[in-house]
């Protein structure tokens, strides 16, 4: 592309200097007007309409020198193909042309004035490009310019045709957008186009190609534009290329791969490809395994570098990374589960003291445990928050007692002046228990009851050690009789040992002359036993207890006896002289308190 402008610039410079042109008498040879849009659409100098053309732009090398991007911009130019190496020299204005290009919101492409007679010369340049380009927002496309008839004009058009292939292959796998820059000639007799299916960007001056489907067109070199001093190339777009020029992409280039975002190489920053997140470091790479940012810890994939999230298994610990991708410490509800992240971030198993209070977390899959947990053979009590319960707990209606330790206490139990009994489950016991051949009873708390107690209807009486008492009760003075055989309080006629007694409503002993149905009975004051079969006088009134304890008076027949023990005379009358008290009330063959 340069090198003719080149010549015909030297040309007209030693033409002028030969013929005086600072006399004036000469004109000096300048850009002609033309290439503009007129009523919508661009036109040639001569006024001829191209129709096909979408957009203006230019291409510019080292040639035109310090561009003022904002004034080109300004003055309806698109895009810009950057000239990047010519005859083996890289252009020195490469870089500032690429930043204030882009700047000034143009789209820039760059070419390469090819020197390659070889496929891997080709490949060679491409690479060149790749390297050169990578770091800049190359958001158009990159040409390969076949023009130099020293070199790549010395090759059969078939062998042409394979050196184009290379070069545009290369950059086409690095995700860039490859295309041909050549003349009408060249196209027509210099290479295979049946062996070549790039893009063509196709040149032909101040008169239309005969090239019938380029996507581009340089028109003329000697073109007009603000911002640049003397000639420049103007090119007119023919298609839209935006579909074969994404914005954002991975691109591999000299093995090494670089995410872009908006045509620009990101570093140092987060990028999402849709596929999750990546973070792009110094060198435009992706980072692998830890790093640390903004005070977050992150992991990000040792092979791919996609930043994991969910649990993560890494040097036998696992760690919990969040849908930001942060790496989580402290408490973490998971999937319904509760687990528990150290400073470290690894997952915490077995106990944990937190804050004064105890936790377990499974040893295996480190979820919080609750309720009851078998640990190392003692059994401990979770609550539903997970701090592990000491004291009493109350759970599914039963009631247990953990210690400081938590763990749980089964057995007698003293808490306070109370005692309790929890079974082998824990459960602390109410109501009736017989342990070691004794009755007990617990309340409704599990503590062991005393004194007296009526759980079903019946009176029992429970000692200060919490056992059932049976048998002779002396309590405050008074004496009462519990079953041997159920403990329960005695009411009414009981026979023991022997002897008859009588027991009031209370269950109080009963004692002197006392009438029961009807009849009379003598109580001993003494011993509450039942006098009969015996004559007694009682504040100066003699009377006879028969067999069955029925008192009389005695007829007045009878010898005068003196007052004495009912006990004296043990003959049992004869049962029709007085009815015997109830058997049923007076038994002592009765079940356990147990059954009822």
């Amino acid at each position: 592309m340069r090198h003719k402008k080149v010549c015909r610039q030297l040309a007209a410079a030693v033409l002028c200097a030969f013929m005086g042109m600072t006399s004036g008498l000469y004109p000096v040879m300048t850009s002609q007007a033309g290439y503009e849009k007129v009523n919508g659409y661009y036109q040639m100098r001569d006024g001829t309409v191209i129709k096909e053309a979408i957009a203006r732009g230019i291409d510019v090398s080292r040639w035109q020198g310090n561009v003022n991007w904002q004034a080109v911009a300004a003055d309806d130019v698109s895009f810009v193909m950057l000239g990047a190496r010519s005859r083996g020299v890289t252009d020195p204005y490469f870089h500032t042309n690429v930043q204030g290009a882009t700047e000034a919101g143009l789209k820039v492409g760059a070419y390469i004035y090819s020197l390659a007679t070889t496929p891997d010369m080709a490949r060679d340049e491409a690479d060149f490009m790749l390297n050169l380009l990578k770091d800049y927002p190359i958001s158009f496309p990159i040409a390969f310019d076949a023009e130099d008839n020293a070199t790549l004009g010395t090759l059969s058009p078939s062998q042409v045709s394979e050196v184009i292939n290379a070069f545009c292959k290369r950059v086409e796998e690095a995700g860039y957008y490859p295309i041909v820059y050549a003349n009408d000639y060249w196209l027509s007799k210099k290479i295979d186009l049946s062996a070549m299916n790039y893009d063509v960007w196709v040149a032909r001056y101040e008169a239309k190609h005969v090239y019938p489907d380029p996507i581009m067109w340089q028109v003329t070199s000697t073109g007009s534009i603000d911002g640049i001093n003397g000639n420049v190339d103007i090119d007119f777009l023919y298609k839209d290329l935006t579909p074969k020029l994404p914005g954002n992409m991975w691109r591999t280039i000299g093995g090494r791969t670089y995410y872009y975002q908006n045509y620009s190489m990101q570093k140092n920053a987060w990028i999402n490809d849709g596929t999750g997140w990546f973070y792009m470091n110094e060198e435009g790479l992706t980072a692998k395994g830890w790093i640390d940012k903004s005070g977050l810890r992150y992991y990000l994939n040792e092979t791919s570098g996609r930043m994991d999230t969910g649990w993560k298994l890494l040097d036998g610990k696992w760690y919990f990374f969040n849908a930001g991708g942060s790496m989580n410490t402290g408490w973490l509800s998971e999937g319904g589960q509760k687990y528990y992240l150290n400073s470290d971030g690894t997952m915490a198993t077995g106990w944990q003291g937190l804050n004064g209070q105890y936790y377990y977390l499974d040893s295996s899959s480190g979820q919080m445990a609750t309720g009851w947990k078998d640990i190392n053979g003692k059994r401990y009590f979770l609550q539903d928050s997970g701090v592990m319960a000491t004291g009493w707990v109350d759970h599914n209606g039963s009631r247990y007692y953990l210690n400081n330790d938590g763990s749980m206490v089964t057995g007698w139990h003293s808490d306070g002046a109370s005692r309790y009994y929890l079974g082998e489950n824990g459960a602390v016991s109410t109501g009736w228990k017989q342990l070691d051949n004794n009755w007990y009873f617990f309340n409704a708390n599990g503590a062991t009851a005393s004194g007296w107690v009526n759980p079903d209807g019946n009176w029992y009486y429970i000692g200060t050690d919490g056992k059932m008492q049976s048998g002779w009760l002396d309590e405050r003075g008074t004496k009462y009789y519990l079953s041997n055989s159920s403990g329960k309080m005695t009411v009414g006629w009981r026979q023991v040992d022997g002897s008859w007694y009588y027991f009031g409503g209370s269950g109080a002993m009963v004692t002197g002359m006392t009438q029961v149905g009807g009849q009379q009975y003598y109580l001993n004051p003494s011993d509450g036993k039942m006098a009969v079969s015996t004559v007694f006088t009682l504040n100066g009134i003699s009377y006879t207890a028969d067999s069955n304890g029925i008192c009389t008076l005695t007829p007045e027949s009878a010898p005068a006896q003196t007052e004495q023990s009912p006990q004296g005379d043990q003959n049992t009358p004869a049962a029709t002289d007085s009815p015997a008290p109830d058997s049923n009330t007076n038994s002592t063959k009765e079940i356990g308190p147990g059954i009822r």
